[in-house]
């Protein structure tokens, strides 16, 4: 600890100086520097005539410098600033602030190093400050103190000199048009330590409490376009909203998980369009193009969620799967596959809509247990999609024209065997799976036929034109044996079917558009059918004495077959549905974005290297 003049030690914390400066009159000048005296430049300096508000006139003198102040503490801060409190007996900041004209040539000067031995100097050895300090009191105090900056830390001196002009001018004050800095102060310079951070921390202590003083912010400007852009990219939540989040409470909030803020977000109409397909592929091995069955031109638009359900399937179940996400293309994921035998059910959804559906479950069913290679029964997939829930199944019945009875039975077998769900639990869980959903969707050969003899038929197909006109009945129709179950109530109790515009589906030679020809002569029939049901809703909302009709929650848009596909003795067939979509819980368990990944990635592989085949084909023709 080094001594005063007086004897006295100095105080070896920066901070009880600098918290000292602003209450008394102070004189700022270097000592025990051997390089004060090289390099000397006289710089005029200004006077500044201060009115108190009681009358009295206190006057300063502020030196200004045109050169790089070169002292220890800044090798780069343009322009230096040296105050003499000549007058110290007003102790509250003035009010009014008049300049006085430019000092005479005469007017006291004050020394400034020269920039190279400052740089030297900087580097070599601390600087010992000496202060005195006049109260007013008969008595004077004085002390040295001496700073060690971290190395290359110039800035303390530029905040030291903030401080005094804040405290030497009056509050609100633009120093900036006082033009106490040196006009060679580069904008450049200035803007490089405008960021608080490269301050040290006794530097920005203020005389009072410890505040944070003489911060500079960053550009207005810059900062409002750094929000503009924050806001583009990220989805603020102000944290009142995210106080008011009941994220996996079970609530059905609006700003849950699933809820209605995060579905308009999702879902602005809050539906989805449903793909649904059926073929039956006779155990023959796919078509390379499967556009005409996967992505119809009856559609406009790649639907949101595809359930494609096939019977007596090809026995690579994974380059079937592999065929169908080579043809959805990159936007859709394998979201769950089932099978038994030779029974296949597929449910592909949009990616996006992965992190909003719930695990997938399934189950299966063969109607002849008995027998090694399963043929006949069903299988079913479910979820719930926000918070509505959909099953999807897929059957092959029993077979032949006379064996109503059986097949009946056979659905019934199917609706009360299938256990969905049992991941989540539901207040009254049916023994009919079809009450325990939202929406449910039934898919396959039927084996449902026509009760017309084959040759009555062929000649209707014959002198028909397809589609059939909407507003004109089916001419045999009547006679079909689903159609009579389900208007009777045997089986598909509340189950719907648009209706039949195509051509019956069964049974085609294969690679041929001609229907049966062998020695069977198998009369044409619509097996191949896609049924809907959905869960009732009320039967409207009532506005003063008038009831407005809601809305169904399913749709049917399109159903079609698909003429193209010669491969089978069966016509693909496929519907497009509209279907509601309602906020969710959030106790629901989620699929937290697991899907199919390696046939998703073969997928796209085979995408790329046919799009890669196509081009060179074309390139060798040109």
């Amino acid at each position: 600890m080094e001594k005063t003049a007086n004897g006295q030690s100095s105080r070896g914390n920066r901070k009880t100086f600098l918290g000292i400066i602003p209450r008394k009159s102070t004189r700022v000048e270097p000592q025990n520097d051997p390089v004060a005296g090289e390099d000397v430049q006289e710089v005029p300096v200004e006077n500044v005539e201060v009115v108190q508000p009681n009358g009295g006139v206190q006057r300063r003198s502020i030196a200004k410098t045109s050169k790089v102040m070169t002292n220890r503490f800044s090798d780069h801060i343009s322009g230096g600033i040296c105050c003499t409190n000549v007058d110290s007996r007003a102790l509250t900041p003035p009010e009014n602030v008049r300049k006085l004209s430019r000092s005479t040539p005469n007017s006291p000067t004050i020394g400034v190093l020269s920039e190279d031995n400052a740089r030297n100097r900087c580097a070599k050895k601390p600087l010992e400050m000496s202060c005195s300090l006049d109260d007013g009191s008969s008595s004077s105090r004085q002390f040295t103190q001496t700073f060690t900056p971290p190395e290359r830390q110039n800035i303390a001196v530029s905040a030291c000199r903030s401080r005094l002009r804040k405290k030497l001018f009056p509050p609100g004050t633009n120093l900036d048009e006082m033009n106490l800095s040196a006009p060679n102060i580069s904008d450049k310079d200035t803007s490089e330590h405008r960021n608080s951070r490269s301050f040290s921390y006794d530097t920005l202590l203020g005389s009072s409490g410890g505040n944070i003083v003489n911060q500079r912010p960053t550009s207005a400007d810059s900062l409002a376009r750094n929000t503009l852009m924050a806001a583009q990219v990220l989805n603020l939540i102000p944290t009142e909203k995210a106080r008011e989040r009941s994220y996996l409470q079970g609530k059905l909030s609006y700003n849950s998980l699933l809820g209605g803020q995060e579905l308009e977000k999702v879902l602005p109409n809050r539906e989805v369009k449903i793909f649904v397909g059926t073929w039956n592929m006779n155990g023959q091995n796919p078509p390379k193009e499967m556009n005409d069955f996967v992505l119809p031109l009856g559609m406009d638009n790649v639907p949101d969620v595809v359930g494609i359900g096939t019977q007596e399937s090809c026995s690579e179940r994974y380059e079937w799967e592999v065929t169908l996400q080579e043809t959805l293309g990159p936007s859709h994921i394998l979201l769950h596959s089932a099978s038994l035998g030779t029974l296949h059910l597929a449910i592909f959804i949009r990616r996006d809509l992965i992190w909003f559906c719930s695990l997938p479950e399934d189950d299966s069913l063969s109607v002849r247990p008995g027998t090694a290679f399963r043929t006949k029964g069903a299988v079913a997939i479910s979820f719930c999609l926000f918070g509505t829930s959909m099953l999807f199944v897929t059957s092959h019945l029993t077979a032949h024209q006379a064996k109503v009875k059986e097949r009946v039975q056979d659905i019934k077998r199917i609706i009360h065997a299938l256990d969905l769900p049992r991941n989540y639990v539901i207040r009254h869980k049916s023994k009919d799976v079809t009450h325990n959903f939202d929406s449910v969707y039934w898919c396959g050969d039927l084996n449902f036929r026509l009760g017309e003899p084959r040759e009555k038929l062929l000649e209707w197909i014959e002198n028909t034109q397809f589609p059939l006109p909407d507003h004109l009945p089916h001419g045999y129709l009547h006679t079909d044996q689903l159609t009579t179950v389900l208007s009777d109530g045997a089986a598909f109790k509340g189950f719907k079917e648009a209706k039949i515009t195509f051509p019956p589906t069964y049974k085609y030679d294969p690679g041929t558009q001609q229907f049966d020809t062998s020695s069977k002569q198998r009369a044409p029939a619509y097996t191949d059918r896609i049924l809907f049901k959905y869960r009732s809703t009320p039967l409207g909302l009532r506005r003063g004495s008038a009831l407005i009709p809601m809305q169904s929650p399913v749709e049917c848009l399109a159903y079609d077959s698909v003429p193209s596909i010669v491969t089978s003795d069966h016509k693909p067939v496929w519907a497009l549905f509209r279907n509601a979509i309602r906020p969710g819980l959030d106790s629901m368990p989620l699929a937290a974005g697991l899907f199919n990944r390696d046939v998703y990635i073969e997928g796209m592989k085979r995408r790329l290297n046919s799009k890669n085949q196509s081009s060179s084909v074309v390139c060798s023709i040109q």
